[in-house]
């Protein structure tokens, strides 16, 4: 079981516990949760040395549990949890800005325990009648819904590649953008494609970010800030672009490539030479100095390593 299996779980026990109205519990399990979510480590690496009470917000209890989903890939606690509660939070927390207390009065109004139920009363306009909701809320409801089905279709490489060729075009055909990557699984060539992650130098974000969120093929438009956005297109792939620095690309490109494993590697590898490694570039962790920024292929020799092709990063 990875960090990210074992993060769900913990954020699933303090939403059921919320729903039982235990007032302090659900925090220490949220923040274990948050805690976990930045390491650069896996735990079982963590749990070999016996160090996972060593993780803030990590205690003896908290602890064992993750050595027991680490060792079984099950949790009793969890499993006795579940069957307490009537409500399938597994897979409500699918849907995005729902949370526990929403779930609540979702249950106890109009006894909604899963997707299914909550589909049924979208359509007979039941959501919007409850305190706290309204008929745009109901709507986004059911638009969350749709997301949430869509994140587990995967595209065929090949069905994506005109696709990625056509959005960059487009982007490249803008005075503002001086230069454009297609990062994540698709410069990686993977056989298939989840979304894509566009990377763009430019001076000036405002008018990209106006022409990408507008778009013919722009179904819904998922966030949009100054220098990042998120759309989804007709053909329900999602596009995620961001804006940076010339001095920063280097570093942007390399961690919005990927993939996860070889980034958590790259860290660890930086770690042991007293620097860090973000999105933003590698520095010296007590000076917090910069030391490169610009190229993958400077970063990739100051770690002392060579450099790999994003087919090759798989680790």
């Amino acid at each position: 079981m990875n960090n990210e299996e074992i993060i769900k779980i913990l954020i699933n026990i303090a939403d059921i516990l919320t729903l039982q109205n235990d007032k302090f519990r659900p925090r220490a399990y949220l923040n274990a949760a948050r805690s976990i979510e930045l390491l650069d480590e896996p735990l079982k690496d963590i749990a070999k040395r016996n160090e996972l009470q060593n993780i803030p917000n990590v205690g003896e209890h908290i602890a064992k549990k993750i050595e027991e989903l680490l060792k079984t890939n099950k949790l009793k606690y969890y499993n006795k949890l579940k069957k307490q509660t009537k409500i399938n939070v597994e897979e409500l927390n699918r849907i995005p800005s729902l949370g526990p207390k929403r779930m609540k009065i979702l249950y106890e109004k109009l006894n909604i325990r899963n997707i299914k139920d909550l589909e049924k009363a979208i359509k007979k306009h039941k959501i919007q009648t409850l305190p706290g909701f309204t008929e745009k809320s109901e709507k986004n409801l059911q638009e969350n819904i749709n997301l949430a089905k869509l994140k587990v279709k995967r595209f065929p490489y090949k069905d994506i590649k005109p696709i990625a060729n056509k959005l960059k075009k487009q982007l490249l055909n803008l005075k503002e953008v001086k230069t454009i990557k297609i990062a994540g699984s698709f410069r990686r060539e993977e056989a298939t494609i989840g979304d894509l992650d566009l990377l763009i130098i430019s001076k000036s974000p405002k008018p990209i970010m106006e022409f990408f969120t507008k778009m013919n093929d722009v179904k819904r438009v998922l966030a949009k800030g100054t220098t990042k956005a998120s759309i989804l297109l007709n053909n329900n792939l999602q596009v995620d672009l961001r804006i940076v620095k010339k001095d920063q690309y280097g570093a942007a490109l390399l961690y919005f490539t990927g993939n996860k494993a070889h980034n958590i590697h790259l860290r660890q590898i930086a770690k042991k030479l007293g620097l860090t490694l973000n999105e933003y570039g590698l520095y010296n962790i007590k000076t917090k100095k910069l030391i490169t920024s610009k190229t993958e292929k400077e970063i990739y020799k100051k770690l002392g390593l060579k450099y790999l092709t994003p087919k090759e990063r798989k680790k």
